[in-house]
């Protein structure tokens, strides 16, 4: 008889921070600034670049992607979401890492998330890896 398999799914894997702390190795020092991936896409690792990125972008709708390291859709739909970002140029755009952020990735329950904010406060949002999906609320934010 065969027993059942755990239930893995909302198991997260471990952070860096507690890998470093079993093996007793340092990690390397976190980047001051967060850095720009394209024309008008930053990365995001830390709660005060996400407070940043919002702080600048008020009046108009920024859109931020929440992933990790460890998502392999995030990676495989990181090339859609680049092309998109050249389509729908007036928007501005984020990529946040969840594990590395404290306070601001909380709420974030799927990965990747693409949340859609207007002067700070979440307007819309879309989950998972469904292009055009995606395009459809790009399209309607790119006012």
């Amino acid at each position: 008889m065969a027993l059942p398999l755990p239930n893995t799914r909302n198991v997260l894997p471990p952070s860096d921070l507690e890998y470093a702390s079993v093996l007793g190795v340092p990690l390397p020092p976190r980047k001051t600034q967060s850095h720009q991936i394209g024309p008008q896409m930053h990365g995001i690792r830390t709660d005060e670049e996400y407070d940043t990125f919002v702080d600048s972008n008020k009046g108009k709708t920024s859109v931020v992607q929440f992933g990790s390291a460890w998502c392999v859709k995030c990676h495989e739909f990181f090339p859609t979401f680049y092309s998109l970002t050249k389509k729908y140029k007036s928007l501005p755009y984020a990529v946040a890492q969840v594990d590395t952020m404290e306070e601001r990735a909380k709420g974030v329950k799927y990965s990747p998330t693409f949340v859609f904010l207007k002067n700070g406060k979440k307007v819309d949002e879309v989950l998972g890896k469904d292009a055009q999906k995606l395009e459809d609320h790009l399209w309607l934010h790119n006012t």
